[in-house]
């Protein structure tokens, strides 16, 4: 039985999500769909526009069958962690037969060669990476131009696979590839090419609008009429339950009082501890926070041409979070996947018994207080991250709108 594997945010699910979720059962003939999706901090360093749940739960009526939380260590990471450790969990599964995802090429071909050259780093590469580092560009402009030069001196690598490397999702399918190598995966990678508008592209007002410009017109208006055509009917009903409930939906403004209260207390060697907080990034901070006012101050006072905005979104959230390197590094290497299940269909129920045939070791945690038992120390310190990442979003939402919410222990695995 083909059963496909995607992984994503939902931040907030919209026409384009249920696009490829429909082209991916199609493509890969599937009988059943497997999301692993961030929790509530997710990958550009951000707070979730709703919570976990909430989007697992459109996520089950959107066509998804069983949702399963990236821990939050990994669902905050760069593209390469965030990746291996989705793919990894896919794969521990043992019974997911193929990967799709959303690219701006829509064409594997291309993806796959990038992905090969990256993974492999033959010679030539490897040292023309090390001589653009060493000029002082940052990872992904010394890797690009590594990548142009290595082209000249290899007719093989086409034009179409260098522009693969400028695109967002193009860059994580590359990821997820790699990662598949890497996992010696018999897992079929297949992609769906993204319609509508591109990742970065902030108007609302286009037919199929990212999500990026859906986040943007909540945060400047929450009046959801204008989001009629951007939204599938179980994401819009959500986001409308979630406004009239003062459930959501959250913005990165809301944290920004506690984050420069831990960055005023800190010092840059603290800071330094913390993921991602590398090439001075801490004394950067240190220098500015006094100054500014609100989150976007911040953001604007730190970007150079060493720092992306990205790379210090996801700094100051992995410091918001406490998420330190070391943690980091134990997870990255020591730690086995755990399944985290946020809900499930009834055909979802169906997989998760055959994962459990398929390896009856592999931790899954269907009941929280039950699951956690069967964790390794280890794996339980990372479990543990994610119930602290949800009581600190759930204190944002006491904090925005006055109401108080359940932590996970409390909230049941949806059985949609």
């Amino acid at each position: 039985m083909n059963i496909c594997g995607i992984v994503a945010e939902y931040n907030p699910l919209h026409n384009g999500h249920m696009y490829q979720l429909n082209k991916a059962k199609e493509i890969t003939n599937s009988k059943g769909i497997v999301l692993v999706m961030s929790g509530n901090f997710v990958q550009r360093g951000q707070v979730a526009l709703l919570n976990k749940h909430q989007r697992a739960m459109t996520a089950l009526a959107s066509g998804v069958d069983l949702v399963i939380e990236l821990p939050t260590y990994f669902a905050t990471s760069s593209a390469e962690p965030f990746a291996h450790h989705a793919i990894s969990i896919l794969h521990h599964l043992g019974v997911v037969t193929h990967l799709n995802f959303g690219s701006e090429s829509g064409n594997l071909e291309p993806i796959i060669e990038i992905a090969n050259i990256l993974y492999d780093e033959p010679k030539l590469y490897k040292q023309l990476l090390h001589d653009q580092l060493a000029l002082g560009k940052t990872y992904p402009k010394a890797r690009q131009a590594a990548l142009n030069t290595y082209k000249f001196n290899d007719n093989h690598l086409s034009t179409a696979s260098l522009a693969a490397l400028k695109t967002p999702n193009n860059i994580l399918g590359i990821e997820y590839l790699k990662a598949l190598k890497r996992l010696n995966s018999s897992i079929i990678p297949t992609t769906t090419k993204r319609i509508g508008s591109t990742y970065h592209d902030d108007s609302s007002g286009s037919p199929i609008p990212s999500a990026t410009a859906i986040r943007k017109h909540l945060a400047n208006n929450l009046d959801l009429d204008l989001l009629t055509h951007a939204l599938p009917k179980p994401s819009y009903l959500q986001l409308q339950s979630s406004i009239k409930d003062g459930t959501g939906p959250l913005f990165m403004d809301s944290l920004y009082e506690q984050l420069k209260y831990k960055l005023l207390i800190s010092t840059p060697k603290e800071l330094s501890l913390y993921q991602d907080v590398t090439e001075g990034l801490e004394n950067r901070i240190n220098n500015v926070v006094k100054s500014t006012y609100s989150y976007t101050d911040l953001i604007d006072a730190i970007i150079s041409k060493r720092y992306t905005r990205t790379k210090i979104t996801r700094a100051l959230t992995h410091i918001y979070l406490g998420h330190t390197k070391e943690n980091f590094n134990q997870f990255s290497t020591n730690m086995s996947p755990y399944i985290n299940v946020l809900g499930f269909t009834k055909n979802g129920q169906k997989i998760l018994k055959y994962i459990k045939e398929y390896d009856e070791t592999l931790p899954i945690i269907v009941n929280r207080r039950q699951g956690y038992k069967k964790l390794d120390p280890l794996q339980k310190k990372s479990f543990e991250a994610d119930l602290n990442s949800s009581l600190i979003y759930n204190h944002l939402i006491y904090k925005t709108y006055n109401t108080i919410l359940q932590n996970d222990y409390q909230i049941p695995v949806i059985k949609f």
